[in-house]
C-alpha cells in the first residue's frame, strides 16, 4: 500500500516544487498548474493549501527564513572585532542570496509582490538585518565604521550584498563564481563603510 502523505508533508513539497519551478521559470512564469502536477496533486488541490502562488512563496519564507537566517547568524563567532564579524556576515549572505533559491526570492521577486506579502517577507528576516545593524554599530562604537546615517548604511549594505547575490546568479557558474565575487562585494563594503 502507497504511503500517503500527510497535510504538511504536502505543503513541504509544494515549497520543494516552487523553489525548482522558481528556479527555471521565475515568479511570474511559474504556475500553481505545474507546482500542482509536479507534486502529484491536482491544480484545483493546490487551492486547498495557498489561495494564490504569492502567498505560498510568502508563506515558504516565512517559513524557512528564519532558520536560514539562524544558520548564518550563529556560525558567527560574536567574541570577534566588527570588522571580522561584518566580513564573514557578508560572505554567508552573500552565498545564500546568490546560491539559494530562497534568496532568489527576496532579491528579485519580493518587490513585485503586493505590500502585505512585501511586508510579511521583510518580517520573515529581520533577523538577518538585525545582524547587520548590530554588527555595523558595534563597528561605529569601535571607531572602525563611519558613523552614517542608518537608512543610508543600511541601504549600502543591502544592495552592496544583493546585488553581488544577483551578479552570482547570472553567471553561468554560480558555484564557481560565489566565493570569489563575495569576497569582491565585502571587500567594497567594509571599505565603503570604514573611517
Amino acid at each position: 500500500m502507497p504511503h500517503r502523505r500527510s497535510r504538511e508533508e504536502t505543503k513541504a513539497a509544494l515549497f520543494d516544487a516552487a523553489l525548482i519551478e522558481l528556479a527555471h521559470h521565475g515568479f511570474r512564469n511559474m504556475t500553481h498548474a505545474d507546482i500542482a502536477a509536479a507534486v502529484g496533486i491536482g491544480r484545483t488541490t493546490f487551492y486547498e493549501y495557498f489561495e494564490s502562488t504569492e502567498e505560498m512563496l510568502v508563506q515558504l519564507v516565512e517559513e524557512r527564513m528564519p532558520v536560514v537566517v539562524a544558520e548564518i547568524v550563529d556560525a558567527i563567532d560574536g567574541d570577534v572585532a566588527p570588522v571580522d564579524r561584518m566580513r564573514e556576515l557578508g560572505m554567508r549572505t552573500v552565498e545564500f542570496v546568490g546560491l539559494d533559491h530562497l534568496g532568489l526570492i527576496l532579491h528579485t521577486d519580493a518587490m513585485r509582490m503586493s505590500e502585505d506579502s512585501q511586508r510579511r517577507i521583510v518580517v520573515a528576516h529581520a533577523g538577518l538585518v538585525g545582524a547587520f545593524a548590530e554588527v555595523y554599530t558595534d563597528g561605529v562604537n569601535a571607531g572602525d565604521f563611519r558613523d552614517l546615517p542608518v537608512r543610508v548604511a543600511g541601504q549600502l549594505m543591502f544592495q552592496t550584498v544583493m546585488g553581488a547575490g544577483r551578479s552570482i546568479m547570472d553567471s553561468e557558474e554560480p558555484k564557481q563564481q560565489v566565493h570569489a565575487t563575495a569576497e569582491i562585494a565585502v571587500d567594497f563594503l567594509i571599505r565603503g563603510l570604514s573611517t
